[in-house]
This record gives structure tokens, sequence and C-alpha cells, in this order.
């Protein structure tokens, strides 16, 4: 499943929980997470991934924020 999609699926204290889990605000996991707007530490997407119960896999999370293959393949200057 979608990452924005779990979000979406979420009742408010599920949300809230869901946030607590991984150790931000619900109004960060709201507008932050789900529109992909911050970039994230890699400890928030591991918190992302586990806290979801395996509805959201790493690979699905990494996907969400653009984060994929095909960025990885760029040099640092």
């Amino acid at each position: 499943m979608k990452l924005r999609e779990y979000i979406n699926r979420l009742d408010p204290e599920a949300l809230v929980a869901y946030a607590e889990r991984c150790s931000i605000a619900a109004s960060y996991l709201r507008l932050h997470v789900k529109y992909a707007s911050k970039n994230p530490s890699v400890v928030l997407i591991k918190a992302l991934t586990r806290e979801s119960e395996g509805c959201v896999s790493l690979s699905e999370v990494l996907d969400h924020f653009g984060i994929t293959e095909a960025n990885s393949g760029r040099k640092a200057a």
C-alpha cells in the first residue's frame, strides 16, 4: 500500500497514534510526510515503515519521497 493511501485511511485517533509511534507530531505527518514536502531522515523512513505494521513497505516509503534507484545513480559534486 502506498504511504499516502495508508495515511488517508487512518481515522483521527489512529493517525495521532501512528505519528506518536514515529516520534513526530500528527500535524507534521498530515502536512510534510503525506505530501512529501520535506526530506525525511533515515530514522523517520524506518519508523514510517516499521510503525505501519506491515501495511507500507520500505520501498513504498522510499518511492513516496522520490528516493529511487533512478536517483541513486547521480554522482556527488
